[in-house]
């Protein structure tokens, strides 16, 4: 693993942060001097953290109208003040996700705390999962699939939002109605990314609905004792791990075949491996905002 201080980014990588494509980036380093890439021992260009910082400052300087001319006069400190009047008084989605990433690239919780709270008070905490959270992580999903950012910086991050969805779930109060369904909401076993299933959670349990919350990693020999304890009428899962797709397939089909009065509702990356089953019982989301039009 690479030391924190020596996390590299390649120009494509530095582009898919900062939405700035890779040949402008290159223009301006050439024609304005704005960054400063170092080389690797085989010579192949890379960018620091401050790169990456500064490169967003400049993203946002610019969309916000900005002449790239007049941002290339800017001394740090002018930078700096301009961005952070910009963050204080022109609250868009897309400053928020500019926002995380830094969080992300010092490990601040602090900052990020005073992010996620301001934009929540400004967006509602729905919004912000569907509007800035997720494409906040798809954002930086490149990094994580090459390595180059920091296991511990992907860590810091989804525990932090995980943090505020098991507050946000647990601040719902329940009042079940003649229609209230039960539902079971598991990842199996080798998937561990349960930021969606949680908004799920958080979501259906708005509706009223009663939730059995099984969360991530479950032994798929538990899945069957458990349904047939609870008699849920949907069960629901994310899955996203390619390498172990094979194995969740086989699982929720046999279970779907087992239990044809229950209905099975596959979320995530991977759930299109499921949206051709002979099984009529399984039935696939294709997006994250596909779960919102889900009545149960």
């Amino acid at each position: 693993m690479k030391a924190r201080h020596e996390i590299q980014y390649s120009i494509s990588e530095l582009a898919a942060l900062s939405g700035i494509k890779a040949h402008t980036i290159r223009i301006w380093e050439q024609r304005y001097g704005l960054l400063n890439p170092k080389r690797s021992d085989t010579q192949i260009r890379y960018y620091s953290d401050q790169d990456l910082k500064q490169l967003m400052n400049i993203s946002l300087l610019n969309r916000k109208g900005v002449k790239i001319s007049k941002i290339a006069l800017l001394e740090n400190t002018e930078m700096l003040q301009q961005v952070s009047e910009i963050e204080a008084n022109d609250y868009t989605h897309s400053v928020v996700i500019d926002q995380l990433v830094k969080c992300m690239i010092s490990f601040d919780e602090m900052q990020f705390e005073k992010t996620f709270n301001k934009a929540i008070l400004q967006f509602g905490f729905q919004s912000v999962m569907l509007d800035i959270i997720y494409p906040y992580l798809e954002k930086i999903g490149l990094l994580w699939l090459t390595g180059n950012i920091n296991p511990a910086q992907e860590h810091f991050i989804c525990n932090l939002v995980r943090q505020k969805l098991i507050v946000a779930i647990d601040g719902i109060v329940s009042n079940y109605h003649a229609n209230t369904k039960k539902l079971v909401l598991f990842l199996p076993a080798h998937e561990l990314h349960e930021l969606s299933l949680l908004f799920y959670c958080y979501y259906l349990k708005q509706q009223n609905h009663q939730i059995i919350y099984l969360g991530a990693n479950l032994p798929n020999i538990d899945l069957q004792p458990i349904i047939d304890v609870y008699q849920p009428d949907v069960v629901m899962t994310a899955l996203t791990s390619s390498l172990y797709i094979k194995n969740s397939k086989n699982l929720i089909e046999e279970t779907a075949k087992k239990n044809p009065s229950i209905l099975f509702k596959i979320a995530g990356t991977q759930a299109f491996q499921l949206s051709k089953s002979i099984y009529s019982n399984i039935s696939c989301f294709t997006s994250l905002k596909d779960v919102l039009r889900f009545v149960p």
